[in-house]
Parts: C-alpha cells; structure tokens; sequence
C-alpha cells in the first residue's frame, strides 16, 4: 500500500480530533501544523504528532483508524515523524516494545514537561499498563 504523508487539512484535522478523543489519546493544545498524517488514495489512515515543549520535542497522540491497523501503518507515521525532528525526541507510552526498533529507549530522567505528561496519562488516561518515558538518541 502506497501512503502519503502530509499535515492534514482542515477538514481532515477535524476527523484526527475526533479520533483522537474517541482512542482516548492526549487531546491538549493541538494544532494540524503540529501532525503528520497519512493517506492512502486520500483517505486518512493515521497521524502522530510532533509537540514542541521548551524544553524538548515529544512524540505524542499517535493513532491509526481500526480498519487500518496492523499493516505497518503506525511505523511509518513514527518513522515520518523521527526524520521531521532535529532534536532528540521524548514520548509516553505504554507499549515501550513498539517504539524499541526505532531506538528508542526508556529513560527515568527526562525533561519538565515529560513529567508532567506522565503525570496527566496517570491521572486523566488511566490503564491497567504502566506509562513509561522513553527517548531517542
């Protein structure tokens, strides 16, 4: 399947929040020019997002739709949003063994606003899984 990566149009920013809502993913200060979306024949198929702290850069709200899951669609948003970034990168997760291939690795230091997003996913994003901080090097 061939897909394209692009931020998303207004209309397609608007069905991104609305799954992001409905997967329960980090909903705060988002903006289109933050993500990167892809489409295949120009359906939407997933998105991720770059947020820009300032005191780094953090992975976040990364989604494919259920239809299209499986297909190695949420690697290539991750690998599209890693070229994107020239400063090392932060995320939150609780499945640190997806993010593990693209060298990322968990850490127990890390920036401000990493700590208070793991705060936020304890407290508004609760799940029998444990949120871990991870970095890319």
């Amino acid at each position: 399947m061939q897909l394209h990566f692009s931020v998303p149009s207004e209309d397609d920013f608007k069905q991104i929040c609305k799954h992001i809502q409905s997967f329960e993913l980090d909903n705060r200060d988002l903006k289109k020019e933050q993500f990167c979306a892809a489409f295949h024949n120009q359906q939407l198929l997933g998105f991720g997002r770059l947020r820009q702290h300032s005191d780094c850069v953090e992975l976040c709200s990364l989604g494919v739709i259920p239809s299209h899951r499986n297909k190695g669609i949420g690697k290539a948003i991750t690998a599209a949003l890693i070229k994107q970034s020239q400063q090392p990168i932060y995320l939150t997760c609780i499945i640190p063994e997806f993010f593990t291939p693209f060298g990322f690795k968990e850490v127990t230091v890390y920036p401000l606003s990493i700590q208070e997003k793991l705060e936020y996913c304890r407290q508004a994003l609760p799940v029998e899984e444990i949120y871990v901080a991870m970095r890319l090097e």
